[in-house]
């Protein structure tokens, strides 16, 4: 009988030989030889993976010095901190400004236990903490230091009025003159070092490891142990002239350590105290165990990490190893063949599946064209590819919609057309500003959804009452809304659409305060600013974040003139006298003009004037805008 030939044989048979061929015969020969070279390979790894935690986390610690540090930098050259340390007797406007722009720091990160603002003579005039303002902190290296080489970092020290450790950043803050107005300090908690350390004890789930992390001061001081028992002692013994330093009797009596015990750890000491970079090394201790000790250097601080477990656990992988290769020469035959069938069903059961699928986007149906995807190896990526291919084709049959949502039907169509690049155009337009009025003490009254409620339903209205006249809404700022007439699309009329989009957005505000004091909710009032003019229009940003917007002069009018409603209470609607003329002759529309008016920030002051429907009460709004 002749046998059939190799390749028409089963995918699982020949599977099947070659994995009882490849994994029987060499075992016996390798497994000796494996075993002996394991432990020293464990050794090796552990070496490496001590060094690498300890790098790892100092520079993690590098980068929270540093990111403080820059966050010193910023709050040092903020223009409200500059005139309220310029000003010696700011008023409670100014005061509680910059109490905000503290709390906002401490608030943003976590890491940060207080900021505070300190006058020349060291007194603290603002802070996050009401127990320090009107302390003096004169005797303080932070506020001394700063003044003398306009910024400083303190070693590990604890706060005499908090009483927890930190570290603190100091820079001097100067006006734009370069005169010496104060200094600003902050406080890093001292627990966001602890955290980053305690981190070495832990594995990638988040699971406890045998080890510990730590990490010591340049005088060879533990900073930070994970055992907590080992915090504030040294490695070495130190020298009377170093613990007759002023920063050890600072440091360490405030925390109520009168001594520092040594640990005796002299060859750990040598090798980690201002060690130039990272390394291993190993000690014994008392009870004669010998450890193993990963160490890397810190940049911004003349600190050094270490993480070290002891050198019995590496014995372990070694008996696991052992028990596995006996365990294995036993099961291998049964487990061969079942890993075979296991690896043709495998193979198999994707390629139906991505037939499948296939078959269902040619349909056109996308909902079900998706591949399970059963594997990490090559099917298994081709499954995911496939997935996210099906993916990229349903979005873009969404994209339409979901960009148009996001940019505006106007602009979407030009992107997807290519039309729009980096850069502008020079367009005739009008901009239409709105704004609620009193929107920040009517914002105090309510919970954050009650606001957010508040916009949404007000937003909603507004951008129904502009959609009939193709106005742009270039942009939502808070209660604010930016309407552009004439780009991204020319049109026609841009002043007459303007004007008939604002009393639009004045009859549907009535409505909705109909509808809120029904239901016992205080009425919204509004102020709009109308502008035409010339302005850029285009692609502003950079080639991976464009945003289609207005520049000119055209904007800051209509921006300026929405806030003039405040100052005429009786005036919703204010208009340049470009908008005033176009639409002078409009039918039911009546033009009060309000003469010149100088307005923020322009040295020639711009006619202005208001617009009124002729007829009183909302619905003759409604007529006029249609």
């Amino acid at each position: 009988m002749r046998l059939p030939r190799f390749s028409s044989w089963p995918v699982a048979l020949k599977l099947s030989l070659a994995f009882l061929v490849a994994a029987l015969l060499p075992m016996e020969l390798t497994a000796a030889y494996n075993l002996h070279q394991s432990l020293e390979s464990v050794r090796r790894a552990a070496h490496l993976n001590l060094k690498l935690f300890a790098g790892t986390t100092a520079a993690r610690l590098d980068q929270l010095v540093t990111d403080t540090g820059r966050t010193v930098a910023q709050i040092s050259t903020d223009m409200e901190v500059e005139s309220f340390l310029s000003n010696p007797d700011p008023d409670a406007t100014a005061r509680a400004s910059v109490q905000r722009t503290l709390q906002n720091v401490v608030g943003s990160n976590p890491d940060i236990s207080s900021v505070f603002l300190l006058d020349k003579a060291g007194t603290c005039l603002a802070s996050t903490n009401p127990q320090n303002v009107g302390q003096s902190y004169a005797f303080r290296s932070y506020h001394r230091e700063a003044l003398l080489q306009g910024s400083h970092i303190s070693e590990l020290l604890t706060g005499s009025t908090t009483r927890e450790p930190g570290i603190f950043f100091s820079r001097a803050v100067h006006d734009g003159a370069g005169v010496l107005l104060g200094v600003v300090v902050l406080k890093l908690r001292g627990k966001s070092l602890a955290d980053k350390v305690g981190a070495l004890h832990k594995d990638e789930h988040g699971q406890g490891i045998e080890g510990h992390g730590f990490l010591v001061d340049e005088y060879g001081v533990i900073i930070d142990h994970t055992n907590t028992d080992l915090r504030f002692r040294s490695l070495t013994t130190l020298s009377p002239e170093v613990l007759k330093l002023p920063v050890f009797d600072r440091r360490f009596s405030s925390m109520g350590i009168e001594t520092i015990q040594s640990l005796g750890r002299d060859d750990l000491g040598r090798a980690m105290i201002r060690a130039p970079e990272q390394g291993n090394t190993r000690y014994t201790d008392a009870q004669g165990e010998g450890y193993i000790v990963g160490f890397a250097p810190m940049k911004t601080r003349p600190w050094t990490v270490g993480f070290e477990q002891p050198e019995s656990l590496f014995s372990l992988p070694l008996v696991s190893l052992i028990r596995s290769a006996l365990l294995s020469v036993l099961l291998v035959s049964l487990g061969v063949s079942a890993l075979a069938l296991r690896l043709v069903r495998s193979l198999v059961r994707p390629l139906l599946d991505l037939t499948r699928a296939a078959r269902a986007v040619q349909r056109g149906d996308f909902a079900p064209a998706r591949v399970p995807v059963r594997s990490e190896d090559e099917l298994g990526v081709l499954a995911n590819s496939f997935n996210t291919m099906v993916a990229g084709l349903a979005e873009r049959e969404r994209e339409r919609d979901i960009f148009g949502r996001v940019v505006s039907p106007e602009v979407r169509e030009k992107l997807l057309g290519g039309e729009l690049r980096l850069g502008g155009e020079t367009r005739h337009v009008a901009v239409l500003f709105s704004d609620i009025r009193g929107f920040s003490s009517l914002s105090e009254r309510m919970d954050p959804q009650g606001v957010v409620a508040l916009l949404n339903e007000y937003l909603t209205e507004m951008a129904e009452a502009v959609r009939p006249y193709q106005g742009y809404i270039n942009n939502f700022i808070g209660d604010a809304i930016v309407v552009i007439f004439g780009a991204p699309l020319v049109q026609r009329d841009i002043e007459r659409r303007a004007v008939r989009a604002a009393l639009a957005m004045q009859a549907r505000l009535a409505v909705l305060n109909a509808r809120r004091t029904a239901r016992g909710d205080f009425p919204i009032e509004t102020g709009i600013g109308i502008c035409a003019g010339e302005v850029v229009a285009g692609q502003i940003g950079s080639p991976e974040r464009l945003l289609y917007t207005v520049i000119g002069d055209t904007v800051n009018v209509a921006a300026r003139l929405e806030a003039l409603t405040k100052d005429y209470p009786e005036h919703s609607i204010l208009v340049n006298h470009a908008v005033a003329g176009a639409v002078g002759e409009e039918p039911g529309l009546r033009i009060e003009s309000l003469g010149p008016v100088r307005l923020k920030g322009r040295a020639e002051p711009v006619e202005v004037s208001a617009l009124h429907a002729e007829d009183s009460g909302a619905g003759s709004t409604e007529r006029l805008a249609g």
